[in-house]
């Protein structure tokens, strides 16, 4: 989990545990949408571990596996890389299965989308990079 760490460059003490306990993960692999369980206390890259798609010798795919989270209000963020980022591939690749993550998560139309985020130091929420608006202003839902 260090390495991780100076990858991220967040220290993964009890406040940032409590934070992954809060959010759902999930992410988009070779144009799949996995979900990760509820409650799990750790990053995506250490859930990506688990799975055996990167390690600490090889970690290429932080920065190709779109992913992203839904929060305690049932809105959804996503990015690409240590960094956070989005660019036109990691929307592409999103919108693309926006569908199937709000069906799967049973999120609501009114729930917002958010790509990306800028890393703070402090304890407060990251602000997005960019706001898309509401899920029903994105898709169209059945």
């Amino acid at each position: 989990m260090e390495f991780f760490e100076k990858k991220y460059g967040i220290k993964e003490d009890e406040r940032v545990r409590t934070f992954h306990r809060s959010r759902r993960m999930f992410c988009i692999h070779q144009n799949k949408l996995f979900i990760a369980e509820p409650s799990l206390p750790y990053s995506h890259a250490v859930w990506f571990e688990k799975e055996g798609w990167i390690s600490k010798e090889n970690d290429k795919l932080m920065d190709k596996i779109v992913r992203g989270i839904i929060d305690e209000f049932g809105d959804i963020y996503f990015y690409g890389g240590y960094d956070f980022n989005i660019n036109n591939e990691i929307e592409r690749i999103f919108f693309n299965h926006l569908n199937e993550i709000v069906k799967q998560l049973k999120l609501k139309a009114t729930a917002r989308i958010f790509g990306g985020l800028i890393k703070q130091e402090s304890c407060s929420k990251w602000p997005s990079r960019k706001n898309y608006g509401q899920i029903k202003d994105n898709l169209y839902l059945e």
